[in-house]
């Protein structure tokens, strides 16, 4: 569908935030799902990138707008040529997109306590599901929480109701990144009540080294009884996560990255190796972008 720029603030050198008012967009939308971009006027690169939704808001300028035409808010980072095209575009531009896409998380019933991890570009996802459960409204219940806004967008209202685990389930983030830069939404998962765990490689925030050493401790303290693990972010992360969580036998749900060209199974080009007796395949964008750990085959 056609959709113009609301606002594209860089956070960082390398972060943006960008807004796309979209006509017509779902009013809800299920943590971990995705949308196709691409600007409508661009003939290279042609094909659109896949963007994690990181919230919907209004626009701003009319409330009684909001509920027909949500601000899709996404946060990427400047790679290639299509985030570099991206980053140069301001309000009013017209992009198109398609979405919301994929498979996005799950909150199983008894859940007493999410494990949240998240590394750089990843954090969006992981940032709308602790939003989501934090508020009552799991992915299950597809709800969107009614929560501060970027200044000058107005939160789309959820509708009030139970959540699928019951109570909510206690938050412990843990995020993860290079250098301080690519440590994203922290402010996010503190007001969604997460206990918020911070490590960079470099040191310059948090603890030095990799995440996945904060999270040991806290997974085999705790164990499986009553704990969900969800992570997004880079490959080694991620297989990290997923052996770790397997070793001590929680479960876990990984969001994986792929390179797509269609979003929605047309195409075959976002392969995920699976487990089996054979080798086997998923899509990412189709049978994903959530997988159980326990699917994925590690190369």
């Amino acid at each position: 569908m056609r959709a113009s720029i609301a606002f594209n603030r860089r956070l960082s050198p390398a972060y943006l935030h960008l807004g796309i008012v979209a006509p017509g967009f779902p009013p809800t939308f299920q943590a971990g799902e995705f949308v196709m971009l691409r600007p409508s006027w661009v003939g290279d690169p042609f094909l659109p990138r896949a963007f994690s939704i990181y919230r919907l808001s209004g626009d701003g300028s009319d409330p009684r707008a909001a509920a027909a035409a949500p601000v899709v808010e996404i946060l990427y980072k400047i790679i290639g040529r299509g985030t570099q095209c991206l980053s140069r575009m301001g309000p009013g531009e017209e992009v198109e997109i398609l979405g919301p896409l994929g498979n996005g998380f799950r909150t199983p019933a008894g859940m007493t306590m999410a494990v949240l991890v998240a590394g750089g570009i990843g954090v969006p996802p992981i940032s709308a599901l602790a939003t989501q459960l934090g508020t009552g409204h799991g992915a299950e219940g597809r709800g969107q929480a009614e929560r501060a806004a970027t200044p000058g967008t107005a939160p789309i209202p959820h509708r009030p109701g139970p959540h699928p685990c019951g109570p909510s389930p206690r938050i412990e983030v843990f995020l993860g990144g290079r250098t301080s830069e690519d440590v994203l939404c922290a402010a996010d998962f503190e007001a969604a009540g997460g206990g918020v765990h911070v490590a960079t490689e470099d040191g310059s925030l948090g603890a030095r080294g990799l995440v996945t050493e904060l999270v040991q401790p806290i997974l085999a303290r705790q164990g499986a009884s009553g704990t969900q693990v969800y992570a997004c972010g880079p490959a080694g992360m991620l297989e990290a996560v997923g052996r770790l969580a397997e070793a001590l036998e929680v479960p876990c749900q990984l969001s994986l990255e792929a390179n797509m060209a269609c979003g929605f199974g047309a195409c075959m080009g976002c392969a995920v190796p699976v487990r089996g007796p054979e080798p086997r395949y998923k899509l990412c964008c189709k049978d994903g972008p959530v997988f159980e750990a326990s699917e994925v085959a590690w190369g």
